[in-house]
Formats: C-alpha cells, sequence, structure tokens
C-alpha cells in the first residue's frame, strides 16, 4: 500500500515564486496547490475543498500580508501547519508570526533541503515523506 501524498498549498502573489515552489515541492515528492492570494485561498477552502497538509505563505503580498491570511485562517478554526517565508530577516516580523502559530519562519531564498526539512517538521516527521529524490539545486528567490 502507498503512503499519501503529503499536499502542501502555496500562497504567493508572484507568479514566477508559485511556479518555482510547485515545480520544487513536486520534485520532493508532494503535491502541490498554488493561491495567488490569501483571499484566494480562503475562498477555495470556504467553498468546501480540504485543508492541505501544510500551508507555505508568504509574508508580504498586496491584498493581504501574511500575517492577515494566518490570523484569519485560525479565526476560522482552519488548523495545518503554517510555513511563512520571506526576506525579512527582523526578529520581530518572525516573533510577529510564530506568536500568530506558524509552525516556521523561513528567509528566502529557499533551497530544496531547507523546504523539505520545514514541511517535513510541519506535517510530524519523516515517515509521512519518503526521502527518494536525489538533491535538488532548485532555490525560490524573490525581491521581497
Amino acid at each position: 500500500m502507498t503512503k499519501p501524498r503529503v499536499s502542501v498549498a502555496i500562497v504567493d502573489d508572484e507568479e514566477s515564486v508559485r511556479t518555482s515552489l510547485r515545480r520544487l515541492c513536486r520534485a520532493l515528492g508532494l503535491d502541490a496547490a498554488v493561491f495567488a492570494s490569501g483571499p484566494e485561498l480562503i475562498e477555495h477552502l470556504d467553498a468546501g475543498a480540504p485543508s492541505p497538509d501544510c500551508l507555505l505563505l508568504d509574508a508580504h503580498m498586496p491584498d493581504m500580508t501574511g500575517l492577515e491570511v494566518l490570523q484569519l485562517l485560525t479565526s476560522r478554526g482552519k488548523r495545518f501547519p503554517v510555513l511563512v517565508y520571506t526576506a525579512d530577516d527582523a526578529a520581530e516580523a518572525q516573533a510577529r508570526y510564530l506568536a500568530a502559530g506558524a509552525a516556521d519562519y523561513l528567509r528566502k531564498p529557499l533551497g530544496s533541503d531547507e523546504l523539505f526539512a520545514a514541511v517535513t517538521r510541519a506535517v510530524g516527521g519523516g515517515e509521512l515523506l519518503a526521502p527518494t529524490l536525489a538533491p535538488i539545486t532548485s532555490v525560490v528567490e524573490s525581491s521581497h
């Protein structure tokens, strides 16, 4: 019997970043769905879609910040690990996200090893993720 694949939702306003992260997740053996904004993800979930096993959430987006998305999901009872990623290395920003319930605060650029390790920690360990992959050199980088 095969293990179910871990599902990851990716929320980022930059199409190139969404595409890169989706490709990287799939290369790591993860199912990945992408959303251009927090409201788009929330609408998807409100329509009855199953919650992802893990959410990769950009901190800086124009319509709704990552922190606002995290707070709204929490207020609606949506409980799944949220990994926030950003180029902002300010300790105060990290503290705000972790206090709001983020499982991790990652800094861009994201490499495959870092992403795989963060998702593995967030979803409860390696028993869900079979690391049957060769090293991947993809990185995700953005201006914000």
